[in-house]
C-alpha cells in the first residue's frame, strides 16, 4: 500500500497541493486497509497520518501500517492540529465529491489558516487501475454469481415470491464465501422487470414472465456484479427477439473495448446497435461502469463519459431493453481490461434461461 501513497503524493506534487485529507471511507481503505466506520487520512510530500477514535484503536493497529496512527476522541481533525501538521498557507486538497457542509465547515474553523482546494477524484483514478491480487479478488466474487445462479435456478416457479429469491440469492452467495451483499440482489418479474433498478417486491411469479435477476458477491472488499434473465416457462418470439438484441448488443460491445477507447464512444457502439434494431429508447441506462471496491466507480461507460478505458481497470457491460407493460432483458458481465482488449471474469451461458 506505500506505492498507492506514493502515487498520491505524486500526483498532488502535480497539482501543486502541500497535503491531501481523505475521508472517504471508501479510499481510507484503498489507502491504508482501514476497514473501520470512522476515520481520516492525511498525506503530505513525506508523512502520512491516519486517525480514527477509541472504537478502532486496536484494529487501526492491525490493519494500517503505512501511516502514523493517531487515535481522537471527539474530534478527529483536532489531532492534527495537535501534532502542528498543517501550518499556516498550506495548500490543503479535500475531497469535494464526500465531504459534507457540515465537515467543511468545520475543516474552514478547525484550521483558518490553509488555503482549502476541491479535489475530485484523486484516490479514485489511481484506483480504477487494480493490480493483479484485486483482479483476482474481483474474479473470485465473480466465480461465487456463476456457482450461485446455477443454484438459483431450480427454485424458481410460479406462485415463488421475488423476495424469497432475493434471500436465497443474499444466503448463497454468503454460503459459497461472499463478505455480504454489495447491493440488495434485485429480482424484478412480469411487467416489473422493465424497471432497470426495481428492487426485488412480495410480488408472485407467474407463468410467462421475464424476470431480471441482479446480484453480487463480495471477496477482501472487492465486489462483482452480474445480471441475467429467466423466463418462466416457454418464452414467446418478443422475448426471444429481445434477448437476441441485447445478447448482440453485449458481445459487439466486449468485442469493441481495449485501452484508450472513451467510455461515451464504448457506451455509442453498444447504443447505436439497439437503435437499428428499433429500441434505441428501450435501452434507458448506461452501458456500464467501473468495479473495485466499490460498486459504481471509474471509468464510466455512458453517453457523457470522457473517461479512458485503461489496462487494468475492472468494468461492466450490461444493455438491457425495457418495454413498459412488457418486460425487460439484462445481461451484465465483468470484464478486466487487458493489452489488446478484455478478460471476461464471468464467463458463463448469457442466452435466455427457461425454467419450468
Amino acid at each position: 500500500m506505500n506505492q498507492r501513497i506514493d502515487k498520491i503524493r505524486k500526483r498532488i506534487h502535480q497539482l501543486q497541493i502541500n497535503a491531501f485529507l481523505i475521508t472517504s471511507l471508501v479510499n481510507l481503505r484503498y489507502l491504508f486497509g482501514f476497514t473501520g466506520s470512522n476515520g481520516i487520512g492525511l498525506i503530505t510530500s513525506d508523512l502520512s497520518f491516519f486517525v480514527t477514535d477509541q472504537r478502532y484503536k486496536h484494529q487501526a493497529r492491525e490493519q494500517v501500517g503505512n501511516a502514523e496512527i493517531l487515535i481522537g476522541i471527539h474530534d478527529l481533525l483536532a489531532e492534527f492540529k495537535k501534532k502542528d501538521i498543517l501550518t499556516a498557507g498550506t495548500k490543503l486538497a479535500f475531497e469535494a465529491m464526500h465531504l459534507t457542509v457540515k465537515e467543511f465547515t468545520h475543516l474552514k474553523k478547525t484550521f483558518p489558516e490553509l488555503k482549502l482546494v476541491a479535489s475530485e477524484r484523486i484516490v479514485e483514478k489511481i484506483s480504477s487501475v487494480k493490480d493483479s491480487e484485486e483482479i483476482s479478488s474481483i474474479k473470485k466474487a465473480a466465480a461465487i454469481c456463476g456457482t450461485v445462479i446455477n443454484e438459483i435456478i431450480s427454485l424458481i416457479k410460479p406462485d415463488v415470491r421475488e423476495l424469497d429469491i432475493s434471500a436465497e440469492l443474499s444466503y448463497k452467495t454468503k454460503l459459497h464465501g461472499s463478505e455480504k451483499d454489495p447491493f440488495e440482489p434485485i429480482v424484478a418479474s412480469g411487467t416489473r422487470s422493465a424497471l432497470p433498478h426495481g428492487v426485488s417486491a412480495n410480488k408472485k411469479i407467474q407463468s410467462g414472465d421475464l424476470i431480471i435477476i441482479d446480484f453480487g458477491a463480495v471477496i477482501n472488499g472487492y465486489v462483482s456484479d452480474f445480471t441475467r434473465t429467466v423466463v418462466m416457462g416457454r418464452p414467446s418470439d418478443k422475448q426471444r427477439q429481445i434477448a437476441k438484441v441485447v445478447l448482440k448488443t453485449l458481445l459487439l460491445a466486449e468485442k469493441q473495448a481495449k485501452p484508450g477507447l472513451i467510455g461515451k464512444d464504448l457506451d455509442k457502439i453498444a447504443r447505436d446497435y439497439c437503435e437499428s434494431q428499433g429500441y434505441g429508447r428501450a435501452f434507458n441506462h448506461s452501458l456500464g461502469h467501473g468495479l473495485g471496491l466499490e460498486l459504481h466507480g471509474l471509468p464510466r461507460i455512458g453517453q457523457s463519459s470522457k473517461d479512458p478505458l485503461e489496462r487494468g481497470n475492472v468494468i461492466t457491460l450490461e444493455p438491457g431493453i425495457y418495454l413498459s407493460g412488457f418486460g425487460g432483458v439484462r445481461i451484465e458481465d465483468d470484464f478486466v481490461i487487458t493489452e489488446n482488449g478484455v478478460e471476461n471474469l464471468t464467463p458463463f451461458p448469457r442466452e435466455l434461461i427457461s425454467v419450468g
